[in-house]
């Protein structure tokens, strides 16, 4: 099992796991340290944004990234409506639910939304896009890649985020944000200034798998292939060799869905990796990005699917079939392969597992036609920036909300932690969707496989917090009860888990970074759905067979006629920034 201190090249950091609620500034009597200028009686700060009024430069950044205002303030934002809490949602509810009320109570931050919206880009992103046109922002709000760019040409914002974030971010927090480097940070910042701070989630946990059903592996007396000659064996195996004795022609090689270039369940990305080819990823190559659909690795790897098409272990029909239309195939016991994401023991694969018990789905590792390791693709995962208008009174709450968020979700006890996540019966409230101001641990999950799997190693739970408690429970009600509906956190978490395979990425270094990750040029916005549609189409048919591999120069030509060589330069322009 893996430790904390183990060295990462991929990490420009190492995570401090430490499971204490308190700030990582002053102590709990000196809580108003940084909040000394609060002076006024409406709360307002000046040691904020006025530290160098003060004689003690060194008072000025030695803070509590956690301390309470003396005074209470109102802050304002807007509240977006995840789908996952829109059944039942009340603006009573969010108003008082327990992020707001310990807000308050822990931190004297009143936070008012103005208004409520659903999280959609015709409701909640048109909300915001009006706002920016009408320069009526509120203190902060949370905006794509593309509004930011608006914003950092405007006089609407604060540009001085980075400093306010260098003194008030907490250690845990800043982790976080460098656990995979600078990118992240860096994505948030323009002409050298950080202007706003991400929203961050795990690049990791977007890389591909292999899933198989071990069951069928065994009754055919078959290993786990490693290669693409290997793999091609074993869908073959699994389409003609009736893998579930049942004595009927009536099972697949592999489940794919028609949009096969997005890494999701049931896609291929996993398969043009194991060729050296990455789909709709900006590589490096010679100190510029190239477009990664159109280059030559991209041929070998679609001649192949060909080969699997023209042998009938890809559905006829593939081609109308979207992820949740085949995620009917485990379930009804037609197919035991597909690629996918970590979490797909979670859906689809559990109702496979409901409809029959004996149904064992594992992750592994991509098979790789290069004779290397295959190097799985993983892009920058942000959820969103978080700007402070230029007007907010207290920019720095920004970052204390941030701080709060980070010490309640990961380092708490189980007691408490059950009061941010379930009502008093236990059942599920609001969950994580009941505050807009959140940021992930970038390892959260696979620093959850280590900790719970060192756990059932030694017997000794007292080191996990709150949400590996849960994990372990529900691996230990699988192992020693059988309990079938406890199977997919054992099949993501558990020994043997998709997060072992993530573990073995990790370790060798295996995850190849989209290079891009700046907001959409002039250009993407305008073409590159276009291109992305004629990349599937183009694809499909060399798949299918209705076209020929020999043109893929003419298909290169032809995205790059329609805006792609256009957006190669500006994507350069932006990398060579």
């Amino acid at each position: 099992m893996k430790t904390l201190m183990k060295s990462k090249q991929l990490l420009a950091l190492l995570l401090v796991f430490v499971l204490v609620l308190s700030g990582c500034g002053g102590s709990s009597d000196e809580e108003t340290k940084d909040t000394a200028s609060n002076e006024s009686n409406n709360g307002s700060q000046t040691a904020d944004n006025n530290d160098s009024t003060g004689s003690d430069a060194e008072e000025a950044v030695d803070v509590d990234p956690l301390g309470k205002y003396v005074e209470p303030i109102t802050v304002t934002s807007f509240f977006e409506i995840a789908p996952p809490i829109a059944n039942g949602f009340t603006e009573d509810g969010i108003k008082t639910n327990i992020w707001a009320e310990k807000l308050l109570e822990e931190l004297n931050i009143d936070l008012q939304y103005e208004w409520f919206a659903m999280q959609s880009d015709d409701d909640s992103v048109q909300k915001k896009n009006i706002a920016i046109a009408s320069g009526e922002l509120p203190d902060f709000m949370m905006v794509n890649k593309e509004q930011l760019a608006l914003l950092a040409k405007s006089d609407l914002i604060n540009k001085d985020i980075g400093s306010i974030y260098d003194q008030y971010a907490s250690d845990h927090l800043k982790e976080w944000m460098n656990q995979e480097g600078t990118a992240a940070l860096d994505s948030a910042t323009y002409d050298g200034q950080l202007i706003a701070i991400p929203s961050r989630d795990s690049s990791i946990d977007t890389s591909p798998f292999l899933w198989l059903r071990q069951d069928w592996l065994d009754n055919l007396g078959l290993e786990v292939p490693t290669t693409m000659d290997e793999l091609f064996d074993v869908m073959t195996a699994f389409k003609e060799n009736d893998p579930d004795g049942n004595g009927q022609d009536d099972t697949i090689g592999i489940i794919m869905n028609n949009t096969f270039l997005d890494n999701a369940s049931g896609d291929m990305v996993g398969l043009f990796n194991g060729f050296g080819a990455y789909p709709k990823a900006w590589l490096e190559d010679g100190g510029n990005l190239v477009y990664g659909s159109i280059q030559p690795e991209m041929k070998e790897a679609l001649a192949f699917l060909n080969k699997m098409y023209e042998a009938g272990l890809i559905e006829e029909d593939f081609a109308v079939k979207d992820s949740f239309k085949v995620a009917e195939l485990p379930a009804a016991g037609t197919a035991g392969m597909q690629y996918g994401a970590m979490w797909n023991a979670m859906w689809p694969l559990q109702s496979s597992l409901d409809n029959d018990n004996n149904a064992n789905w594992v992750a592994v590792a991509i098979p790789s036609a290069t004779g290397k390791p295959a190097q799985p693709q993983i892009r920058l995962n942000i959820l969103g920036y978080y700007v402070v208008s230029k007007d907010a009174e207290n920019p720095e709450a920004l970052i204390k909300m941030l701080n709060f968020f980070v010490e309640k979700f990961s380092f708490i006890g189980e007691e408490e932690y059950a009061q941010y996540l379930t009502d008093a019966t236990g059942a599920s409230s609001f969950d994580l969707h009941g505050t807009m101001f959140k940021t992930y641990n970038a390892l959260k999950n696979l620093e959850a496989y280590w900790h719970v799997n060192e756990a059932l190693d030694s017997g000794d739970k007292s080191a996990l917090n709150a949400e590996e408690l849960n994990y372990i429970n529900s691996i230990e009600k699988y192992m020693n009860e059988g309990d079938l509906a406890s199977a997919g956190g054992f099949k993501t978490f558990g020994p043997g888990g998709s997060f072992s395979v993530m573990d073995y990425y990790y370790d060798d270094n295996l995850f190849m970074m989209d290079q891009f990750y700046g907001a959409p040029t002039k250009t993407m916005k305008q073409k590159m759905q276009l291109i992305n549609d004629k990349e599937i189409e183009y694809f499909t048919k060399i798949i299918m067979g209705s076209e020929s591999i020999d043109a893929f120069d003419d298909f290169v030509a032809e995205v790059n006629k329609i805006g792609l060589e256009d957006i190669t330069a500006e994507v350069n322009e932006w990398h060579n920034r």
